[in-house]
């Protein structure tokens, strides 16, 4: 079964229903659902290495004028654009939603599913 999301096909795993919810076809965590070019690969891995350079810069103690942070909000900034921007490649191409939490295997190429708790948090609320 496919739906319509703005003029697109979006295969969903129950047949015979009509999806409203894009998390109510998200599959597991490490589920495979493409593969990626070498381009993606490489870009996924290049946003990785300044996600983890971010992360680490904001666990440190260190203080800031006004200068410096207004070079580092920018960092901030282009970084978010570029993944932002990446991602929305990825999903489009792949034909999923920008929501999915996925990742891509920068040794392998595989396109899956990363971990989330949605449906642990449904079952919480039961």
């Amino acid at each position: 079964m496919f739906n319509r999301i703005r003029g697109k096909l979006i295969p969903t795993h129950e047949t015979g229903e009509e999806v409203d919810n894009i998390y109510a076809t998200l599959p597991p965590p490490g589920t495979i659902i493409g593969e990626a070019t070498e381009e993606e690969m490489e870009k996924a891995a290049e946003l990785e290495i300044r996600h983890t350079a971010f992360m680490r810069l904001q666990e440190m103690y260190i203080q800031l004028d006004g200068a410096s942070y207004k070079e580092l909000l920018k960092e901030f900034q282009d970084f978010e654009t570029d993944s932002t921007n990446f991602w929305r490649g990825v999903s489009s191409r792949s034909s999923i939603p920008y929501e999915w939490p996925i990742r891509i295997d920068h040794a392998l190429g595989l396109i899956y599913i990363g971990e989330h708790d949605i449906f642990e948090q449904e079952e919480d609320e039961d």
